[in-house]
């Protein structure tokens, strides 16, 4: 990821980088305002691979070169010097779409588009069998995040705004809930602020990374339910929504510990029939 600072500037105290946090190395060189942007990947990604569960999905960390050899579907030697390196954010080899996924605003939609192109010339140079790479459509979701020394619950929302480009913002809860369920149906949200995303950025991270990286333990859960990923104490779990909302009701659920974190992904709301869906406003411009 390539995610650039567009947060208004860097804070000279480290104190409020968001690097205080369990589990993170301090000599970490990673800037604070990157934090959510890279978070933003690994949790839209992560979701898509629940979303297509029988996808051989490859992600941004695997070049076009590596996916075309490891996946026989075209002939790398096609491939011009300038496509050796690139790596989109999602390509889906089973049906031939790939995403990039980007934060909300004009700027990146538009740098969003020219990388798809980029990106689909090099894969349809190198493909084989008179097929094609297209950008994919319909990928959109929301995510909630109660995290360890948060006051707020978080919401991550992305949506599809041309083909092959997807779009993110991040958001708060407008006032203080005792459960996620709460505050989604409440449906108030705000933009963060430079010194929530300093002083938060790191948990958020840390949360979301914990549950990817033990996403083996994961299963998808099919149709309008949603699931909590509950990551205390290194214990990865989900539970169907009907037991969520008991859990909620008895007062069972507890808050983070530290260091943890849980991620709750809820259905999309149903895309309007009209007007088509618009690019997620920029905000306060989020690092990517």
């Amino acid at each position: 990821m390539s995610d650039s600072s567009a947060s208004g500037g860097a804070s000279t105290d480290p104190a409020v980088q968001g690097y205080n946090v369990p589990g993170r190395s301090l000599d970490s060189e990673m800037p604070w305002n990157l934090f959510l942007g890279n978070a933003a990947h690994r949790l839209i990604a992560f979701m898509y691979g629940i979303n297509h569960p029988s996808s051989r999905v490859y992600y941004n960390t695997k070049s076009i070169k590596a996916i075309t050899e490891e996946t026989g579907f075209g002939d790398s030697s096609r491939l011009l010097p300038g496509d050796l390196k690139i790596c989109p954010d999602i390509t889906d080899v089973s049906v031939l779409v790939l995403f990039e996924i980007k934060p909300g605003g004009e700027q990146a939609f538009e740098e969003g588009r020219e990388e798809v192109r980029t990106y689909l010339a090099a894969l349809n140079r190198a493909i084989l069998n008179n097929q094609h790479f297209t950008g994919g459509r319909d990928f959109q979701g929301e995510v909630l995040i109660r995290f360890a020394g948060g006051q707020y619950i978080w919401k991550l929302e992305w949506k599809t705004t041309a083909p092959g480009v997807v779009q993110y913002k991040w958001t708060r809860s407008l006032q203080r809930f005792e459960s996620e369920e709460a505050a989604y149906k409440s449906g108030q949200w705000v933009d963060l602020s430079v010194e929530e995303i300093r002083q938060y950025g790191g948990w958020v991270a840390q949360a979301v990374e914990g549950m990817v990286s033990r996403r083996e333990k994961l299963t998808s859960i099919s149709g309008t339910m949603g699931m909590v990923i509950d990551l205390i104490g290194g214990v990865a779990t989900t539970i169907v929504w009907g037991a969520i909302l008991g859990r909620i009701g008895s007062g069972a659920q507890q808050p983070p510990s530290q260091g943890g974190g849980q991620v709750i992904p809820f259905p999309a709301r149903p895309p309007p029939s009209a007007p088509p869906a618009q690019r997620p406003a920029s905000g306060m411009s989020l690092p990517r």
